[in-house]
C-alpha cells in the first residue's frame, strides 16, 4: 500500500454527493442540526463526514477499488443503499418498470392484458423480490427517494470486513477507522480545528466521526449552536428526552408569563408571529428621515404592500400597510424603493446618496478603507438618537391563536402607522 496522496487528492464521487447533499438538504427540520437552530449556509454534514475521509483514506495501485471502499465506509455503494432502504416502490412504479416478460410472474391480467395490482396468491417474499430487484435496477437519484441518509445507517459487518482487507485496519465502525487511521498517518487521533464554525457542521460531524476536536466563531450564536451540536446531540435518546421535557416546561412557562402580559395579542386576540424592521436614515439634502428598503412588497402572495405618506410636522414617513393591494399597488411597491443601486433614494427631495457617503467611508492614510459607524458597547441594543442609522418596525403579521389557518397582515385602524410602530423601539 502507498501512503503517498490521500484519497480526496485523486479522486472524489461529487455527482453522488451533490446528490446526497441536495437530499440533505430538502430535509428540512429533519436535519440533524437544524432544529437547535438555523444558521445560513450550513454545511451538508454528508459533506463533511466525506472530506474527511477523503483526506484520511490512502489510495493504492487500485484506484477502482480505493473507490468502492471509500463508497462502501460512506454506505453510498449498491449494498449501502439497500441498507439505507426504508421506503418501498408504489405498485404502480413496480407494475412501470417491470418487463413485459416478467409482468405475468407478479401482475394480474385481464381481458386487455396486465394491470398495476398483484396476482392472488403472490407471497411476500416474491413482492419484496421484486421490490428489490426494481431498486437495484433504479438510478441514484430514484434511490435516494427511498432511502436514509448515510449519516443514519452504518456499513454491514460484510461490509467491514472488505474495508479493513483494502486499508490494513480493524476497524468495527467509523469511529475505530478514524482512530487507526490517524494513528497511521498523524502518529496520534486525529484533530479537526475549525477557525470559522458557524452553524458548527464540520465540529460536530468530525467529533461524531471520533476526532479530537477545536473550533471557533467570532458570532456569539454560533458558537452556541457549536457547543450544542456537540455537547447535547451526542447524549443518550433517554437524556436528550429529559432536556426536551424541560425546555418544553420553559418554554410553556414563558409562554404563559406572555400571555398575561398580553405583548403579543392585538385587540382581537390575535397574536403576532412576524415583525418586520426596517432602518432609517436622514436625506442629507432635504433633512427628511428616510425608512430604507429596495420594496416595499410585505407579502406578495397575499398581495400587501406598505406605502410611504410624508409627514410635514415630523418630517419623516408614515409607513402605510394596505392589504389587498391591486396589481398598480404592487408594481409601485417595488417601483418606489428608498434604496437604490446602493443608494439612498429620498421620496420627498427625489435626491439619491449612495450609503456609503451617508456612512462617511473613506480611505484612511495608508489607503485602507475606514467605516465610518461607530462601535456599539457591549449593553447595547438599540441605537442612539444620533446614530447614522435608526431602526424602524414597521409592520407586525398576526395570526389566529386557535385557527393557525387564519391571519393577516393587519395594523390597528385607523391610525396612521407611525403611531402605531414607533421608531427606535421594539414593541
Amino acid at each position: 500500500m502507498t501512503l503517498n496522496k490521500s484519497f480526496i487528492e485523486t479522486q472524489f464521487p461529487i455527482s453522488k454527493l451533490s446528490k446526497e447533499s441536495y437530499k440533505e438538504r430538502k430535509a428540512g427540520s429533519n436535519q440533524t442540526l437544524t432544529g437547535l437552530g438555523k444558521w445560513w449556509g450550513r454545511k451538508p454534514l454528508v459533506l463533511v463526514r466525506a472530506t474527511i475521509l477523503g483526506l484520511l483514506i490512502p489510495t493504492t495501485d487500485n484506484p477502482k477499488k480505493d473507490m468502492e471502499i471509500f463508497l462502501k465506509i460512506m454506505t453510498m455503494d449498491n449494498e449501502g443503499l439497500i441498507l439505507r432502504k426504508n421506503k418501498n416502490l408504489t405498485t404502480n412504479q413496480l407494475f412501470e418498470n417491470t418487463p413485459d416478460n416478467e409482468k405475468e410472474k407478479y401482475f394480474k391480467k385481464e381481458e386487455d392484458g396486465f394491470v398495476p395490482a398483484f396476482k392472488s396468491g403472490l407471497s411476500q417474499k416474491e413482492k419484496n423480490e421484486l421490490h428489490l430487484k426494481i431498486f437495484r435496477k433504479s438510478s441514484y437519484d430514484d434511490k435516494l427517494t427511498l432511502c436514509l441518509r448515510p449519516e443514519e445507517v452504518a456499513p454491514s459487518e460484510n461490509s467491514w470486513k472488505e474495508i479493513n482487507k483494502h486499508l490494513e485496519t480493524k476497524a468495527t465502525n467509523l469511529q475505530e477507522l478514524i482512530q487507526e487511521l490517524g494513528d497511521r498517518k498523524f502518529g496520534k487521533k486525529t484533530r479537526i480545528g475549525d477557525a470559522f464554525a458557524g452553524g458548527g457542521s464540520i465540529p460536530f460531524e468530525a467529533g461524531r466521526m471520533g476526532a479530537d476536536v477545536f473550533a471557533s466563531d467570532l458570532n456569539p450564536l454560533a458558537c452556541l449552536l457549536t457547543w450544542a451540536g456537540l455537547n447535547i446531540l451526542n447524549k443518550s435518546d433517554k437524556e436528550i428526552k429529559k432536556l426536551k421535557n424541560f425546555q418544553e416546561r420553559i418554554f410553556d412557562a414563558v409562554c404563559e408569563q406572555v400571555e398575561k402580559w398580553g405583548l403579543e395579542n392585538n385587540e382581537q386576540g390575535m397574536k403576532a408571529k412576524y415583525y418586520l424592521y426596517c432602518n432609517e436614515s436622514k436625506c442629507p439634502e432635504c433633512k427628511t428621515l428616510v425608512p430604507l428598503s429596495p420594496n416595499w412588497i410585505i407579502s406578495q402572495k397575499y398581495k400587501v404592500v406598505a406605502q410611504l405618506e410624508y409627514n410635514e410636522t415630523k418630517q419623516n414617513f408614515d409607513i402605510i400597510v394596505k392589504s389587498n393591494a391591486n396589481k398598480e399597488d404592487m408594481k409601485n411597491a417595488s417601483k418606489y424603493a428608498t434604496i437604490q443601486n446602493g443608494s439612498l433614494a429620498c421620496p420627498k427631495c427625489g435626491k439619491t446618496t449612495p450609503i456609503s457617503s451617508l456612512r462617511n467611508d473613506r480611505r484612511g492614510e495608508n489607503g485602507n478603507a475606514v467605516h465610518g459607524l461607530r462601535k456599539w458597547k457591549k449593553n447595547e441594543f438599540l441605537p442612539r438618537p444620533d446614530d447614522i442609522f435608526q431602526e424602524r418596525l414597521y409592520c407586525i403579521k398576526y395570526i389566529d391563536k386557535f385557527d393557525t389557518k387564519t391571519w393577516e397582515d393587519v395594523l390597528k385602524k385607523p391610525a396612521p402607522a407611525t403611531e402605531v410602530f414607533q421608531s427606535n423601539s421594539h414593541q
